[in-house]
């Protein structure tokens, strides 16, 4: 790991390797509006690559070495092979050289640091207090790994003194923020492929809590088996927790659901607190909404502003995002690609009010799908029919032996009587999927590729078909 001091303000011009990324463009927003002069490379133009080059940015479609130009410091992106061009040039010129995580925390420099970190929910749980503080008119910077739908940015650059960012542990990197406040939402067995071990996933989750400054806050989900586990055996102490349980310092109950979300009552170290509503569906927003309170509350927001302010949050694009609507059926797109994530997903589906759940789930990884393939057999329980495409690779090498059929062969072995089908190409999936197709349906296509299009293409084909 890097190890130098940098200081951003050393810096003038900077470039980005895979500045395309939801992360790393979000960063790159965040310096332009901050004065720097900023230029990155991907091997593709996304919408992220487009708004960056409308507000100055200079983009490179492909890795050359001629990109790296004049630049002061150059961040790379953890999808980077080490062996990229635009590195190896980096490194031959000495110009420094910083994984994102590094640049994150050196956004931070000189303000109170909240980092959410987790296996999944971190999106969404920093999206709501990035938007709590926002309208509480704290003017926060923020930089999150997806796209707010009340803003219309995965970014945002305030003079205020809170940093917040979504803590990405993936490669272990995220060691480098120093935090006012943590944040870690659930520890669930991911990412072993850099990891090895769930033993040594909490080791560094506890790190990244140790980098909590002194006088600042531990704000832990304790309904999650293996953060209770943490803090028993690493006797972490001074610490907040929050989730569904009785013994959460911040809580939920009567949780209602509706045709627009959910209510629920707050209970706050005991006694009632308030009663708060959700525009996003799932017990898991629920919880989710509960750390965005808490955090609000330690940063001195109204309760009654709290609520008010969370109660007009409208989600994060591609989280359980409406896609549109044709004859009666609709259409909802989905980040979820853990075993986790795809459960609580679809039992959030399930208070909805549609009649079949027809799930459509691109895997993501070859790695993530051999250590954990088999345990996506309980997690489609509330479709009624579950089609699985091949491995969205995500810049890994094929694994010999692993593919879609993996986790089709979990959930047949969970319920022999599921109607599941595997069809590992997306374009195969209209022609299979369209006359099966009836009023009532909800079509949710799930998985953090390029699997998103996909509702896009099936309404489109309905339509033509409709003409």
């Amino acid at each position: 790991m890097v190890k130098e001091n940098f200081k951003l303000k050393k810096f003038k011009k900077i470039h980005f390797i895979g500045i395309g990324g939801a992360g790393m463009s979000a960063i790159a927003h965040v310096l332009i509006k901050m004065g720097y002069k900023v230029a990155g490379s991907d091997i593709k133009e996304s919408r992220y690559t487009k708004d960056l080059q409308k507000n100055g940015a200079t983009i490179y479609l492909g890795h050359q070495k001629e990109n790296i130009n004049d630049s002061d410091i150059v961040v790379y992106s953890s999808a980077v092979p080490k062996n990229n061009v635009e590195v190896e040039e980096a490194k031959k010129r000495k110009i420094p050289l910083i994984p994102r995580a590094k640049m994150l925390s050196m956004l931070g420099e000189n303000k109170k640091t909240i980092s959410v970190a987790g296996t999944h929910g971190k999106t969404t749980t920093t999206s709501m207090i990035s938007f709590l503080f926002k309208e509480a008119k704290l003017e926060p910077t923020f930089v999150i790994g997806g796209e707010l739908n009340d803003i219309g940015s995965n970014a945002g650059f305030g003079s205020g003194e809170y940093f917040i960012a979504e803590a990405d542990e993936s490669d272990g990197s995220f060691l480098f923020l120093k935090s006012y406040i943590s944040v870690v939402t659930n520890i669930e067995a991911d990412h072993l492929e850099f990891y090895k071990t769930i033993d040594n996933l909490k080791n560094y989750f506890f790190k990244f809590l140790n980098n909590t400054s002194l006088n600042g806050f531990r704000i832990l989900c304790g309904d999650n088996m293996q953060i209770s586990e943490l803090i028993k055996e690493k006797n972490i102490k001074e610490f907040y927790t929050y989730g569904l349980k009785e013994e959460n310092d911040i809580r939920a109950e009567n949780i209602r659901f509706n045709s627009e979300g959910s209510t629920f009552e707050v209970y706050y170290k005991g006694k009632y607190f308030g009663k708060g509503s959700l525009k996003l569906p799932g017990v898991h927003n629920v919880v989710n909404v509960l750390c965005a309170v808490l955090t609000g509350i330690i940063a001195g927001i109204k309760d009654d502003d709290i609520f008010e302010i969370l109660s007009s949050f409208k989600g994060v694009k591609r989280r359980f995002e409406l896609r549109g609507c044709f004859n009666g059926i609709s259409f909802v797109d989905d980040y979820a690609h853990h075993p986790t994530e795809v459960g609580a997903t679809l039992q959030a589906a399930n208070h909805g009010e549609w009649g079949r759940i027809v799930c459509i789930f691109q895997p993501h990884r070859f790695s993530r799908t051999k250590f954990l393939g088999s345990v996506f057999g309980k997690s489609f329980g509330y479709a009624d029919l579950l089609i699985v495409t091949d491995v969205y690779g995500a810049g890994e090498e094929p694994i010999p032996g692993v593919t879609g059929k993996n986790i089709l062969d979990a959930v047949l072995k969970e319920n022999p009587y599921k109607k599941v089908v595997y069809l590992p190409r997306l374009d195969e999936i209209n022609n299979y999927l369209i006359p099966q197709l009836k009023d009532g349906d909800l079509v949710l296509t799930m998985g953090a590729g390029d699997i998103t299009m996909l509702s896009n293409d099936l309404l489109s084909s309905l339509e033509q078909a409709g003409k």
